[in-house]
């Protein structure tokens, strides 16, 4: 009966969608003029608005081009007034300056100059920096005081302006308007004073395009310099044919900002960019200057607006200064201008629309939902045969009553066959194991869908061939066939038992498996079945398991040799500390005598590295949260070579060092960069340990051709990585090596420490392919738009305070509390010593002091509770309380310092330090 319901099924749906197709069809021809006209208006006007909204954003260009035009044009003007007054004043006798300047003179080491102005004159004169002893004449004077004259009414009127200057030549000297101090002119240059500030100033770009070998042809010319916010508008000065100098004047590029953003069209972005398409100053919202190709384009247009990759560009160049100003529009942004004028359209054809769709609704509820219901019915019934009846009008009743009648005849004979089915499917389809049934003659009968995963060939693949052909290796079929014989002869053996055996999937990989075997009895004839799990996994974890116990061992070993060197390094402090400060005592007693003074030299510099050595244990010990400052890769490399020399010399190794100069400082955290330099460089020596002949490990640095990267590399001339193993070496735990307690080697979690760091810091460390011998390690990590390395300030010699301080010293160790008084009275302090906390109660209860320099572990009375007492009894006090420690590593050290805030120095120091640590303390309270 399932054909002829199928058959009327089929004229039903088919007349419902034809019906449907019908009426829609019409719907749409009486709408589809109408809705055509409104849209045709629509885009009339809508294009209209678009030209409109098109020529708002010209016109908002032409308006910032006249604005940047007047700003550059104003600088331009001042620089050739500037020019003129110059050459002119250079060909023309001087006129007595006012008396006050040369009153106003002063000489210092660097040369002359007016910091001694007085302060009313000031804001009308400028600066003169004069190099050498020769005083300034009457006529450098007079050309100060014009020079000043003649500038001020211009930065008056244009408060744009930041400064204007003229740089003479060959007799070097500047004239600087607005008055500054030397001082600051030098701090400004980033020099120590303003001799070598001057210098740099020379040295500056704008100074080297005014001289006659790069403008011969003694034009004016714009210099950008963007790290400072400012453009620079110079010119060359001549007298006659001879080259005098340069004048020039800064520009704000806040100014320009400010000018352009206060001009700009609505909704639009803008940038100025330079002679060589550099981004000069943008709006807020602005990303990425124009492509060149785009800005051409628009440059060609000609102020018109063109369109590139959805914007509209204009391009306008500026004739004062060779700028181009570009302001650019989304397309989007100007249709979201001209949408509420195309509202009205939108609403009309909306409202054609809703009468088509509800014409669509109407025959859809009348006719077509019924139809699709008596047709889901039939479908649902088809699958449930206790689906619910639809509830539809009196007119498709007939046809529900059809549908239920036939499937009720049907659902006995359907309900036996589907009880039979699910005892199958249960059993068998969704069973987890394999299940592969073969007749007598080992063809495969069943294959159940795990049996298809396992072995990756479908059941319609398998069923009738030899399943020893599928399942079973090459060189274990043999066996196979042998067994089958006895099976078939009646004398089957290990029925039942679980045999662990290979498999072979379908692309010829042999795994691990477990199999039972039985034998039924399918109509007079022998059948067997095999239930198979595939124990892969169970294997997989087992040597997981067995990896983990070794690197837990590991682990641990490695757990404890980090805190038997932090111990060592702690105790070494107090001794270091001693000797430390007393060969800095005894070098600067011996200074001048020759052959001691070297001595105590040497002595001082192994102090500091031995001081260096215990820093870097202490550090590798502390658990710090990771931090990120400026770090110069050079140091860490020579840091880690300090600290491994003596391991690399005893080990017969030769170092090549490859470092380049003026490498940039790269933001990251020191000790964890340190410890990557050092596993690179130990991993290295491992490797040499056993190497033959010649030991060589090279280490080099530099900066890529784009300067955003800097990049390390470690070589070695040792046995290599094999090629088998490169894609491992940076696996955890995985080692080539042995396990050698002395020298914690074979852990294998150098390699991945270290490139874990690289990662964390944005870099990558490769093992490279092309090293001719041995094995090179490249480590590249990304700058941050940091500046090369800037030299530092010069350690602050020990010098004497304003007034004598009285200090008070407390440590139980005798040697190490007389170095510090030594060291404090050498630098002018007054001190008193104490052995422990409660003598130190004693002597403030008796005398007065300013500081107070404490060790913080000590029996009786340590720093801690000395510091509570005087927190009660002398709050001003503890608040100048120096901590000394080398036991910064001890949870209870490392809370107190934290509750107090209390000032740290950390053993081993320097007396210097020390000094410098008291000066700070009790000048900042």
């Amino acid at each position: 009966m399932d054909m002829p319901l199928e058959a009327a099924a089929d004229p039903l749906a088919a007349s419902a969608s034809a019906l449907l197709r019908r009426y829609r069809r019409l719907l749409w021809l009486v709408s589809l003029p109408l809705l055509a006209l409104v849209l045709l208006l629509a885009l009339g006007h809508g294009l209209s608005a678009h030209r409109n909204a098109v020529a708002g954003l010209e016109r908002g260009a032409a308006q910032q081009h006249a604005a940047l035009q007047a700003l550059a044009r104003d600088a331009e003007e001042h620089v050739l007034d500037l020019r003129r007054f110059v050459e002119r004043e250079l060909i023309t006798a001087a006129r007595a300056p006012d008396a006050l300047l040369a009153e106003a003179l002063q000489h210092d080491a660097m040369g002359h100059t007016l910091d001694e102005l007085p302060q009313l004159l000031r804001p009308g004169l400028a600066q003169l920096l004069w190099p050498g002893a020769k005083r300034p004449d009457a006529a450098a004077l007079w050309r100060l005081q014009a020079f000043a004259a003649l500038t001020e009414p211009a930065h008056n009127r244009h408060a744009d302006l930041a400064r204007s200057y003229h740089l003479a030549w060959p007799e070097t000297h500047a004239l600087l308007y607005p008055w500054l101090p030397s001082a600051q002119v030098a701090q400004g240059l980033g020099r120590p004073d303003w001799g070598l500030a001057l210098q740099a100033w020379y040295a500056r770009p704008e100074f080297g395009a005014a001289r006659p070998e790069a403008n011969s042809a003694q034009r004016a010319f714009w210099l950008p310099r963007p790290d400072e916010g400012l453009l620079v508008h110079g010119a060359p000065v001549y007298a006659g044919e001879s080259f005098r100098g340069l004048v020039a004047t800064e520009l704000r590029l806040d100014s320009l900002s400010r000018a352009a953003a206060a001009a700009a069209p609505a909704g639009a972005s803008w940038w100025l960019l330079g002679e060589q398409g550099e981004v000069l100053a943008r709006s807020a919202d602005a990303g990425a200057a124009p492509e060149p190709a785009a800005l051409a384009a628009a440059r060609a247009a000609d102020g018109h607006a063109g369109a590139d990759g959805g914007w509209r560009l204009v391009a306008l160049p500026l004739q004062s200064a060779p700028w181009t100003l570009v302001a650019a529009q989304r397309e989007r942004a100007l249709l979201a201008q001209i949408a509420p004028e195309l509202l009205p359209f939108g609403l009309i054809a909306l409202a054609l629309l809703a009468l088509v769709l509800l014409g669509q609704w109407l025959l859809r509820q009348r006719v077509i939902e019924p139809a699709l219901a008596v047709m889901r019915y039939l479908s649902d019934k088809s699958r449930d045969p206790l689906a619910p009846e639809p509830a539809l009008s009196p007119r498709w009743q007939p046809w529900v009553r059809v549908i239920s009648a036939t499937f009720a005849a049907q659902r006995e004979a359907r309900e036996r066959e589907r009880r039979s089915e699910a005892t199958k499917s249960a059993i068998v389809d969704h069973a987890l194991a394999a299940i592969i049934t073969t007749d007598r003659q080992g063809r495969v009968a069943e294959w159940n869908p795990a049996a298809a995963t396992m072995f990756g060939r479908t059941r319609a693949a398998v069923i009738g061939q030899p399943v020893g052909e599928l399942i079973i290796p090459q060189r274990l079929r043999p066996a196979h066939a042998a067994g089958l014989a006895r099976a078939g002869s009646g004398r089957m053996q290990r029925a039942g038992e679980r045999l662990e055996m290979v498999g072979l999937r379908a692309d010829g990989r042999e795994f691990p498996i477990e199999m039972v075997l039985a034998r039924t009895d399918v109509d007079g004839d022998h059948h067997y079945t095999a239930f198979i799990n595939d124990i892969s996994a169970q294997r997989l974890a087992q040597a997981e398991i067995e990896r983990q116990r070794e690197a837990l061992r590991q682990s641990e070993k490695l757990t404890a040799m980090g805190s038997l060197l932090a111990g060592v390094a702690h105790e070494l402090n107090n001794p270091l500390s001693i000797v430390l400060g007393r060969a800095a005592l005894l070098e600067g007693k011996a200074a001048g005598q020759g052959a001691l003074a070297d001595d105590a030299r040497r002595i001082r510099d192994a102090a500091e590295r031995c001081g260096r050595i215990v820093r870097t244990f202490l550090n590798m010990a502390r658990a710090k949260p990771e931090t990120r400052q400026p770090v110069p890769l050079n140091e860490l490399v020579r840091a880690a070579l300090e600290l491994l020399g003596y391991g690399l010399r005893s080990n017969g190794i030769r170092l090549e060092l490859a470092l380049a100069d003026s490498l940039p400082e790269l933001p990251a955290d020191p000790d964890r960069l340190g410890q990557l330099v050092m596993n690179l460089i130990v991993n290295a020596q491992q490797a040499l340990a056993s190497q033959a002949g010649e030991r060589r490990l090279a280490l080099a640095t530099g900066l890529e051709a784009d300067g955003a990267w800097v990049w390390l590399r470690v070589a070695d001339n040792g046995p290599g990585v094999p090629a088998t193993l490169r894609e491992r070496i940076f696996t955890p735990f995985f080692t080539t090596k042995g396990d050698g307690l002395g020298e914690l080697q074979g852990t294998g979690l150098g390699l991945a420490v270290a490139r874990g760091v690289a990662r964390e810091h944005g870099g990558e460390l490769l093992l490279e392919d092309e090293a001719p011998r041995g094995a090179s390690f490249l480590l590249r990590l990304p700058l941050a738009g940091g500046s090369g390395p800037m030299p530092g300030p010069a350690p602050a010699p020990i010098s004497n305070p304003p007034r004598q301080l009285r200090l008070l010293v407390v440590d139980d160790e005798a040697d190490l509390a007389a170095m510090l008084r030594e060291a404090l009275e050498q630098a002018g302090y007054e001190v008193a010593t104490a052995e422990s906390g409660r003598v130190a109660l004693e002597l403030l209860d008796t005398a007065r002091f300013e500081a107070v320099v404490s060790d913080l572990r000590m029996p009786e009375m340590d720093g801690a509770a000395l510091w509570r007492v005087m927190r009660e009894r002398w709050p001003a006090l503890a608040t100048r309380m120096l901590i000394i420690t080398g036991d910064t590593l001890s949870p209870a050290a490392a809370e107190f310092l934290h509750e107090t805030g209390c000032a740290l120095l950390e053993k081993p120091f320097t007396p210097a330090e020390l000094v410098a640590r008291i000066k700070e303390l009790t000048e900042a309270r």
